[in-house]
């Protein structure tokens, strides 16, 4: 009982951190003001020069291949996921990376505490921010298009939220382990994002891909979370018409999340044997 309070304690510490860290550079809460307001408008107001300024059967085949009418919703949903993805593999996603740079890592090591809270507590410092952009969003959603989000399905939202947060941090720890092992940060951020940005219907329908692609992204639990908030946020679907992509998400989850843990003991074992761990 001792070890498992004196790691919930060190969890805590690392969350502390990650907070800590973010406070320090207070002039980063203009981009999460900036950006998530910026980049989906642009594409919202291109879509409806594209589409002859709304016109019905444009935005009639749009929801046919979607499922959703509501264009600027879908593409804010979309941009959220992005938002968050951006987020998770430039914060936690290379939480190790930053450590090993800063020579401060070997440390880390030295403490008692397990390795999975140096993994796994990082991410969740993050969530706040996250959170305040989701708001952000629904507010720019509101005052810029007029779209008022229902009280209802911003709470079955909070539900879907509650599956993907894990799930999506299970992504964002496996990346920081294989960060640490080959040491690129920009390139590989870069890489994945867009890897995930093109295969999980972020930026258009799923449906839209090749049939190989499709079965790519009905791996990824990114996938399953963008579909699900758009279609409790915006078709109204109840919780019960998306509870099977739920429990997909959660045995997704545990897949991402032993497949991180096996990947960071691994490259623990290949710097003890090397002595990469403490190289910059």
């Amino acid at each position: 009982m001792k070890w498992l309070l004196g790691d919930l304690r060190a969890f805590v510490a690392a969350i502390r951190k990650q907070l800590r860290e973010t406070r320090r550079y207070p002039m980063l809460v203009l981009g999460s003001l900036f950006w998530p307001i910026l980049l989906p408008s642009l594409y919202v107001l291109m879509g409806q020069v594209y589409s002859g300024g709304g016109d019905p059967r444009a935005l009639a085949a749009f929801a046919e291949r979607s499922g959703i009418a509501d264009v600027t919703g879908f593409v804010f949903v979309g941009f959220a996921m992005y938002m968050w993805l951006s987020i998770i593999l430039w914060g936690p996603g290379t939480a190790l990376r930053q450590e090993q740079m800063r020579g401060s890592l070997e440390a880390v090591f030295l403490t008692p505490a397990s390795r999975l809270v140096v993994l796994f507590g990082p991410p969740i410092g993050t969530l706040y921010v996250i959170l305040f952009q989701f708001a952000v969003m629904g507010l720019a959603l509101w005052l810029l298009f007029g779209i008022v989000l229902d009280l209802g399905a911003v709470l079955r939202a909070l539900v879907v939220l509650a599956f993907a947060i894990p799930a999506l941090y299970a992504i964002g720890s496996l990346f920081a382990a294989a960060v640490l092992r080959y040491g690129e940060i920009g390139p590989t951020v870069h890489f994945v994002r867009g890897a995930l940005v093109l295969a999980c219907g972020i930026t258009y329908p799923v449906i839209m891909l090749p049939g190989w692609a499709q079965s790519v992204a009905a791996a990824l639990p990114p996938t399953y979370i963008v579909d699900d908030l758009r279609r409790v946020l915006l078709a109204g679907t109840p919780l019960s018409g998306v509870a099977s992509d739920l429990l997909v998400i959660f045995g997704l989850t545990i897949a991402f999340a032993a497949v991180a843990i096996g990947v960071y003991r691994w490259t623990e074992l290949y710097a003890r044997r090397t002595g990469a761990l403490g190289r910059y």
